[in-house]
């Protein structure tokens, strides 16, 4: 056991009763890293993926990934960087690809003196253990060359793979579908869109039909899955939520006289208004600069804004509306925290429940807080709501801790990274054991051996076993000569999934097999050691 530098476990599934990394203080979140723009999505089982960028001093800046499971632990040990063919790689979008791993879109960009970036937007697929699955360097969504791409927005494909919207130096807009093995589907191009006067204003959203809107300033596109775009039509409002049946809620703000207005509309997937004309009208009293935020949950699409209330400015406020178009609180909007306030983020948590994440600048300055609310309006946690971050959270990013909580991450103090988990009861770091974990179960049928990640490896690696009833295990060390040079591990186990940190400090570079053995059962693996 002398050259094994580091060993623990981390018990998944006996025990009622979890330790987690995750901060209970909302003075002291946990760092992940030091960098900008983080970016979130759920990794499936109750943790997440993060992105940011560091080297943040200058240029080139770097592009990394890390894996948080849902203690708040690294099961890759660090960070991962996101490689591209150019300089620098940043500007980042995520989202899950359906098998517990995760898609990033990306530019990938370098300097052409004397006042020119040459950027192109690439792609990456990261499976739950750490490994690239498209390649070293990820891979183009368009083989066009010199079209400073840009603006990218991704989407899942339902398939493992992704749709990329993106922009070019002309202000043309651009669309493909990458495949679950990264190949371009909709030809090496990519698919043309069209143009825009309203350059910032672009999104794509998957239907619930199976393809995809895209909204490129005043106007929407409806497109097949085969690429194929099958309607185009012109409209003033822009926030894209799909409904149920195939069609859509655009949602915004119109204007009378200085005064907007909060608006929307539902139309089927031919384009047809289904709602009262022009729009219905869902607030009167918007700030000039308000953030609008949108989502859709269960039956209900949910709208928060910052406007004025009772005589009082800066009140911020939800509303939402039902899928016939009328309001649920038909007496009105629901006040968020105690005003003034800069507006509030929607999180979609579970069934009839809805989150919202606000800054605090009078009741407790410079804070970040969240408060759950049912479909009734009643709040479901403390009065004043959950203090998540002291100072508060910048440029944040959430996702679902997949059990009726939440996870969110963004910056302090400039460049400090963090995350912090709010459990469905409103408690930070609280663990709660019911989690729904699609890709890893909690109560495991059959023996297994996992892969080690990372691997190839130069410190330090995670095994990670599982085991379907008590027994005595034991895990050995084998060279290429199949040799035993160490027993990693021995020593009685209940049923349930474990892992351990390995350290190879003190061993040579070069290929090796580790087994593990229960009962009558043994499999053996491969690792490699780069220094």
């Amino acid at each position: 056991m002398r050259y094994l530098f580091l060993l623990f476990t981390l018990l998944f599934a006996v025990s009622p009763k979890y330790y987690s990394q995750w901060s209970t203080d909302p003075n002291n979140n946990l760092i992940i890293g030091y960098g900008l723009n983080p970016e979130l999505c759920s990794d499936s089982a109750g943790g997440c993926y993060i992105t940011y960028e560091y080297g943040t001093t200058g240029y080139p800046r770097k592009l990394a990934v890390e894996r948080l499971n849902r203690y708040g632990y690294k099961p890759w040990v660090d960070k991962i960087q996101i490689l591209g063919e150019l300089e620098q790689q940043w500007h980042a979008e995520i989202i899950e690809d359906g098998e517990g791993g995760v898609i990033i879109g990306y530019e990938d960009n370098e300097w052409i003196p004397p006042y020119y970036f040459k950027s192109r937007v690439r792609v990456q697929k990261v499976d739950s253990s750490g490994n690239f699955l498209w390649g070293s360097l990820g891979g183009r969504v368009s083989v066009l060359e010199d079209t400073s791409q840009g603006g990218q927005h991704i989407v899942s494909d339902g398939e493992g793979g992704c749709v990329v919207l993106w922009q070019d130096y002309a202000g043309l807009y651009w669309i493909n579908r990458i495949t679950k093995k990264g190949e371009r589907a909709w030809s090496d191009s990519g698919v043309f869109i069209g143009t825009s006067v309203f350059d910032d204003d672009i999104n794509i959203k998957n239907a619930s039909d199976g393809n995809y809107y895209v909204q490129t300033g005043e106007y929407i596109y409806r497109i097949r899955q085969n690429g194929e775009i099958v309607r185009r039509d012109s409209v003033t409002l822009g926030y894209i939520v799909p409904d149920p049946e195939g069609g859509i809620i655009l949602s915004g703000r119109v204007w009378t006289g200085m005064i907007p207005k909060l608006v929307a509309q539902q139309k089927d997937s031919l384009g047809n208004n289904l709602w009262q004309e022009p729009y219905v009208e869902i607030a009167d009293s918007l700030d000039i600069n308000t953030i609008l935020n949108i989502k859709y949950n269960n039956g209900y699409i949910y709208y928060s804004w910052t406007g004025k209330k009772n005589g009082v400015d800066k009140v911020a406020q939800f509303q939402a509306l039902r899928l016939d178009g009328t309001k649920l609180f038909s007496d009105g909007c629901i006040q968020i925290g105690i005003p003034p306030l800069g507006g509030a983020y929607i999180i979609p948590l579970e069934k009839n429940k809805t989150s919202f994440i606000y800054h605090e600048t009078n009741y407790l300055p410079d804070s970040l807080l969240v408060q759950n609310y049912d479909t009734l309006g009643n709040k479901l946690w403390n009065k004043e709501g959950v203090l998540i971050s002291h100072p508060s959270i910048e440029y944040q990013s959430f996702t679902t801790d997949r059990n009726g909580g939440l996870i969110i991450g963004g910056v302090i103090n400039h460049f400090t990274v963090v995350v912090q988990q709010v459990s469905s009861n409103g408690n930070l770091g609280e663990i709660i054991s019911a989690v729904d974990q699609e890709f890893e179960p909690i109560l495991p049928s059959k023996n297994n051996l996992y892969q080690n990640y990372p691997n190839p490896f130069n410190s330090t690696t995670i095994i990670k076993y599982q085991i379907p009833t008590e027994g005595r295990i034991r895990i050995n060390l084998y060279n290429i000569l199949g040799e035993k040079i160490l027993t990693l591990l021995e020593e009685e186990r209940e049923k349930g999934i474990y892992s351990f940190a390995f350290s190879s400090n003190e061993l040579p570079s070069g290929n090796y097999f580790y087994s593990l053995e229960c009962n009558s059962f043994r499999v053996v693996k491969k690792l490699t050691i780069l220094k």
